[in-house]
């Protein structure tokens, strides 16, 4: 009997995801490993509070409209080589996640074993390629679509 890999191991497996994973472990001194189990807690942890907070929610749905500028590889290979779009790159995520940055980096680092620091930036250097998967996955191509594919990552 096969097992169906739940939403959490899809969007792992999206070719864009794990070139993010990748190359934000290579770009910040983290065995792959390490960036997965913060994205499996953090994703889960926004998805409850973009559950709990419109805005966030519409900022992230937002964000998943925007496709890459290029494919993921080439767009995260870019980014591996230059340090001031990365910081960039987590600028527009603190703003994004606004006053919950915080505690979701907080909360994250704590389950997944790891720094604030390390917690946000992987949260944040990923979400672009997190979120044209979910985008892709969002068949319906609405907000409350949207909201739905970022639940199941709770579940």
């Amino acid at each position: 009997m096969t097992t169906t890999p739940g939403p959490m191991q899809q969007l792992m497996m999206d070719k864009a995801v794990d070139a993010s994973v990748n190359i934000t472990a290579q770009m910040l001194g983290l065995p792959p490993e390490t960036v997965t189990k913060i994205l499996q807690v953090g994703l889960p942890m926004m998805a409850r509070m973009a559950d709990e907070n419109p805005d966030l929610l519409k900022a992230l749905y937002a964000q998943s409209a925007q496709l890459l500028p290029e494919q993921a590889q080439q767009f995260y290979a870019k980014l591996a080589e230059n340090p001031e779009a990365q910081q960039k790159l987590v600028d527009e995520f603190k703003a994004m996640a606004g006053p919950m940055m915080d505690s979701l980096n907080r909360e994250t680092a704590q389950q997944a074993g790891t720094t604030e620091s390390h917690a946000g930036t992987v949260l944040a250097t990923t979400y672009p390629a997190v979120a044209q998967a979910l985008s892709a996955q969002n068949t319906a191509r609405t907000e409350q679509g949207f909201a739905q594919q970022l639940k199941s990552m709770a579940s």
